[in-house]
């Protein structure tokens, strides 16, 4: 055995001394031949400093020679934790409640558990199984002590049975039976006249959904006070001060679990202002506090709450950080159910303050002025501590700070010194990426970031994607505040290849773009230079004879969109649109010269409770004014179709056909997508929708040259990273080579 590992230790010292002595580049005289070394191509990129990393190698190598020559260390016993399982609520409950078992006991749980791990672990699933409606559960409580004796223990309504003590257990397995599930079926409330009746219920009963009595209205005591509470709250806050809401008279069937709730409100008179007074507002370079906006309001805890922060906020303008405001209110008499408030805020100004030096703590690798130029403020400025706080947000936006605090030294005097104490994040990210599409079918990838190059919140990203039909890869670096604090920008180098159904679609290239927020009409806009290669293979087109293969455009790209959705993943109010522009032209460079546009838009709005209508529409155009038509790459064409455009085909099923069935770009193309989202439960919805197609070869039959029609019904389940989407759209008057309808699965909103 130790000629063994003789032998080893030299021959692996020896590859390395051999390595590390071989010449850095080839003799003289004929063509090099790629050399492929075994060791990582990071120690390779420096070929002078093979000495160093020999060195580095040999102090690595050191402690695993030393292991080789050490005798076997025996094995330590691995200590486990105690086992905790449940069972009787599904595969996926019972998993979700052990891991919150294991969680929640924390300390308690090591290789055993003693009586009051087990109680406290039985009384979180009784605490838990409430929650869901299910007052009346029975767990029994299997328990394996270190000597291999089982005990058994029934955990049963509001009085538990006791454990033995001492008792030490090695295993606990917790069978529960949960019982009737106790739901809300009616919630009738009287005396409430300020709120609709539907509003009112909604604070005990959810009925935003189509089958709400029994999958979203679990009944239990904790969640009854809720719902009162936030009922007078509501009441409150519409200024009904006295507002008392009585306990509810409850009627429960034990057999069905049905509850139903009778709710007696008295609203009481309304509070409203009727006067405000300040006292205490003398301090110097404070403008006069304008009080006419706050007069004849409801009055409430908020409304006193925005009087306070608004006096507060005109005091730091001016450099009081100190500031406190006191509100006080006095009502009269009850005059036709309303009471007036007579309010006086008391300002104590405290000392103006002066900002000293502004200074950053805990940053290694970014600049300082990197960092100084987000904070609005300069040294002897009178202190405003909200536009400090605006500069810890412009910090947070460059995305290189896990941790952003601010403090202020000293703490109290008229200079101050605000600092920034910040805690970086790591250079690299990586994230897998994988995803699901009806045509490219499954997807996955990789993103690898790197932030702050240079120290000056740079960023870079790696992005590789491979589909069973598509390849793509991007790479893009980002330069935040390029020009001022708004206008980035970024250059991306990119490369696709991808089966379309008539041919293959290969670009690359790279583009140098400028964006910015337009805050005044509440917008995003871009600006770009792009040269790419455009070539496409295997051509089946109607037009293949003519298509050039491959040609190099350029072209200037802008863009504009102005987003107010009230989610992204899962719109329900709101609205969003959008101008793409794409100009080639020779004197930028371009082989060909082309027009391109695409605009669009959706709308999405409530249509009652649980239901709600989405509303999309795209038309796109492209041109080659200037230049012969049969140049147009067919990249460029437009080939409608897919989960995200007209749903009864594939993706670029829909594009024209010629008389043979032989599919043929567009050059324009109108897009409208009608939808119905009806609430099944909180996840789950069932989707109605309708999409209307129409497409034009040339220009001369712009913009209807045909039209398609599909309708259809899917269901969607809501995730955290958006909908999964099954859909299956029926064609109406399909063309003779057209599907009858095609199964759509997908990820993501349509629109």
């Amino acid at each position: 055995m130790k000629s063994r590992r003789e032998r080893f230790k030299r021959s692996l010292i020896g590859s390395v001394v051999a390595w590390a002595s071989r010449p850095c580049s080839k003799p003289t005289g004929g063509t090099p031949v790629p050399r492929y070394d075994p060791l990582p191509v990071h120690l390779l990129r420096r070929p002078r400093s093979r000495p160093f990393i020999l060195l580095v190698l040999a102090c690595v190598l050191a402690p695993v020679v030393r292991a080789a020559d050490a005798e076997p260390a025996p094995e330590k016993p691995r200590i486990t934790d105690a086992k905790l399982s449940v069972s009787g609520l599904g595969l996926w409950r019972n998993r979700e409640l052990r891991v919150a078992l294991q969680r929640l006991l924390g300390d308690q749980r090591g290789a055993t558990l003693d009586a009051n791990a087990v109680e406290d672990a039985a009384f979180l699933l009784m605490s838990t199984l409430s929650e869901d409606g299910y007052l009346k559960p029975t767990i029994e409580a299997e328990l394996t002590r270190t000597d291999g004796t089982t005990l058994t223990v029934r955990f049963e309504g509001e009085n538990p049975a006791a454990l033995p003590r001492p008792l030490v257990v090695r295993a606990a397995t917790f069978k529960v039976q949960r019982g009737v599930r106790y739901h809300i079926t009616s919630v009738a409330i009287t005396g409430l006249n300020a709120l609709e009746p539907a509003i009112g219920r909604a604070f005990f009963r959810d009925d935003s959904t189509l089958f709400a009595g029994f999958t979203t209205t679990p009944y239990s005591p904790a969640r009854l006070k809720q719902g009162t509470g936030g009922l007078r709250a509501e009441l409150r806050e519409l200024g009904y001060a006295e507002a008392v809401v009585a306990p509810p008279e409850i009627k429960i069937n034990d057999t069905t679990g049905a509850v139903t709730l009778a709710i007696a409100v008295q609203e009481g008179p309304r509070w409203e202002v009727t006067s405000l007074a300040l006292d205490g507002d003398d301090a110097p370079g404070v403008p006069t506090f304008a009080t006419a906006p706050y007069l004849q309001k409801p009055w409430s805890p908020q409304w006193s709450q925005d009087l306070a922060t608004a006096i507060r906020r005109a005091y730091y303008a001016s450099g009081y950080p100190d500031v406190r405001v006191t509100v006080t209110r006095k009502t009269g008499a009850d005059s036709a159910g309303i009471k007036s408030v007579a309010v006086v805020a008391r300002v104590n100004s405290g000392p103006a303050v002066r900002v000293g030096t502004v200074r950053f703590e805990g940053a290694v690798r970014t600049q300082p002025q990197t960092m100084r130029s987000r904070v609005p403020l300069a040294d002897a400025a009178p202190l405003n501590p909200l536009q400090l706080e605006e500069g810890r947000y412009r910090l947070s936006r460059l995305a290189i700070f896990d941790a952003l605090d601010l403090h202020y030294e000293p703490a109290t005097g008229d200079v101050r010194d605000p600092v920034y104490v910040v805690r970086e994040t790591r250079r690299w990210d990586a994230n897998l990426l994988f995803g699901y599409g009806s045509y490219e079918q499954w997807r996955a990838g990789i993103e690898l970031q790197q932030h702050n190059l240079f120290g000056r919140a740079h960023q870079s990203q790696l992005t590789l994607i491979q589909s069973v039909k598509s390849s793509r890869g991007d790479y893009t670096y980002t330069v935040p505040g390029l020009i001022g604090e708004e206008l980035d920008g970024s250059v991306k180098l990119f490369g696709l290849r991808r089966e379309e159904l008539a041919f293959l679609r290969q670009e690359y290239g790279g583009t140098v773009t400028l964006s910015r927020p337009l805050p005044w009409i509440g917008a995003s806009a871009t600006a770009g230079y792009t040269y790419q290669r455009l070539s496409s293979a295997d051509n089946q087109l109607a037009t293949r004879a003519l298509d050039p293969n491959a040609v190099f455009a350029a072209s200037l790209d802008l863009s504009l969109t102005r987003d107010r959705r009230d989610n992204v993943l899962r719109p329900h109010r709101g609205y969003r649109w959008f101008i793409r522009s794409e100009v080639a032209d020779h004197s930028l460079g371009s082989e060909v010269d082309y027009q391109r546009l695409e605009f669009g838009g959706a709308w999405h709005t409530p249509w009652g409770r649980s239901r709600w209508v989405h509303i999309g529409f795209t038309h796109g155009v492209v041109t080659s004014l200037g230049s012969d038509d049969r140049d147009l790459p067919v990249n460029k064409r437009f080939y409608p179709g897919g989960e995200n455009s007209i749903r009864g085909y594939a993706d670029g099923e829909a594009a024209p056909r010629d008389a043979s069935g032989a599919f043929r770009g567009a050059k324009s193309y109108t897009l409208l997508n009608v939808e119905l989202e009806q609430a099944i439960t909180k996840n789950w919805s069932l989707i109605f929708f309708t999409d209307a197609l129409s497409t034009a070869v040339t220009l001369s039959n712009y913009p209807f040259e045909e039209q398609l029609y599909s309708a259809g019904i899917g269901v969607r389940y809501q995730t955290l990273i958006g909908p999964i989407r099954v859909e299956y759209g029926r064609n109406i008057q399909p063309r003779p080579q057209d599907p009858s309808g095609t199964l759509q699965l997908s990820l993501g909103f349509p629109f």
